[in-house]
């Protein structure tokens, strides 16, 4: 399979862009030194607040644990409200780079990462309505936006500022299609969108300068096709939420072809639970997680080599009553897992056995609005 090559040239400068950046931010590093002491990471969440969206860093210690840190303005605002999507934040996979949506004012804020610090490069409209899931690879950008049912490019820029890609934009499959998630596969030459009101998948083929190909159309095996994640040998792992029936949710795996079809490898293995909507796959593309909104749990599926899922826990993991899990979030290494719960302003964090198995380490308050936060990235 023909895989979409980064530029080096292009990289190299964006190098030394954040060598000078990191010389202008050495005094605020210097008061966040805990970062490089027993924290071994973070963690981010979006408030959504109507009044102002902001990011919630959370620095991610040695034994999973998160100790609130501080938080960051975007300067475009959230909804206050659920969405109905994954995705509403990007990390990129240097980790130098943090995006977020901004659902209430139609625009996408880019950061520049450096410990628990942002630094916030460019607040670009997202050339849509209402977006609400944002992907990134290397140095090319997708945003969903699901008010106007489209997905739209950028190019990310040496000095941090979106460039749209002529040329890049794509409606989706039918007006109010109920858009949820926009993600590119591992390798960063696939694309998809999941399309909960239509019942359907969309993929595409990536080229090498960022363009889209053909709109490839998958029927969804079982009703509100939601959240997803890749796992290897672009194998894509999708929640189905079954319009948020009891005990009536799904997953299928799926297999991405080098043009950017699509066809299902099992499909719709029953959770026995209700709404499952977001996805995490492990860094070996042998477990996935999904959250279930609506029974205030996770449930663990094994992966096959060859993509073929299992359901292996229905219920893995509780996040407590009245959570409402929203969202899901591997650390780079696999090793913690943690669960967005908007009903209770909280974020569980867990920690993941070699055999996939998850022990809760705690519930962390996210000191944003119930209800309201959405988003959850770490690393």
């Amino acid at each position: 399979m023909k895989r979409r090559q980064s530029n080096p040239a292009r990289r190299a400068p964006r190098f030394a862009a954040l060598g000078l950046t990191a010389i202008a931010l050495a005094v605020p590093l210097a008061v966040g030194a805990t970062y490089f002491g027993r924290a071994e990471g973070a963690v981010y969440s979006l408030s959504n607040a109507p009044s102002g969206n902001r990011v919630l860093i959370f620095d991610r210690m040695s034994d999973g644990s998160l100790d609130p840190r501080r938080s960051f303005p975007t300067g475009g605002n959230g909804t206050g409200g659920g969405l109905g999507n994954q995705g509403a934040l990007a990390l990129s996979d240097s980790g130098n780079w943090l995006l977020a949506v901004n659902p209430g004012s139609d625009s996408i804020s880019v950061f520049l990462v450096f410990g628990n610090h942002l630094l916030r490069t460019d607040v670009e409209s997202s050339r849509g309505m209402q977006p609400v899931s944002v992907a990134i690879e290397d140095d090319i950008v997708y945003v969903l936006n699901a008010g106007s049912d489209n997905v739209q490019g950028f190019r990310l820029a040496v000095h941090g500022k979106l460039i749209p890609i002529p040329g890049s934009r794509r409606t989706l499959s039918a007006r109010g299609a109920g858009a949820a998630q926009v993600s590119f596969n591992r390798a960063g030459d696939l694309l998809a969108v999941t399309e909960k009101a239509t019942n359907r998948v969309l993929t595409f083929a990536v080229d090498g300068d960022g363009k889209l190909g053909e709109t490839n159309v998958q029927d969804s095996p079982a009703p509100t096709p939601f959240g997803f994640a890749f796992g290897r040998r672009d194998q894509m792992l999708v929640s189905e939420a079954a319009g948020g029936a009891a005990a009536a949710s799904t997953l299928t795996s799926w297999q991405l072809r080098a043009d950017g079809s699509a066809s299902p490898i099992t499909a719709a293995v029953p959770s026995q639970q209700t709404a499952a909507c977001w996805v995490a796959v492990t860094r070996d593309g042998r477990y996935a997680y999904v959250a279930n909104t609506g029974s205030n749990n996770l449930s663990t599926y094994v992966v096959d080599e060859d993509g073929a899922a299992s359901l292996a826990d229905a219920i893995a993991a509780q996040t407590g009553a009245g959570s409402a899990p929203a969202d899901l979030a591997l650390d780079r290494g696999s090793r913690f897992l943690y669960a967005l719960n908007p009903g209770t302003g909280s974020i569980s964090a867990f920690r993941v056995g070699t055999d996939g198995a998850l022990q809760l380490i705690e519930h962390q308050a996210t000191g944003a609005a119930v209800g309201g936060a959405t988003g959850l990235v770490a690393r």
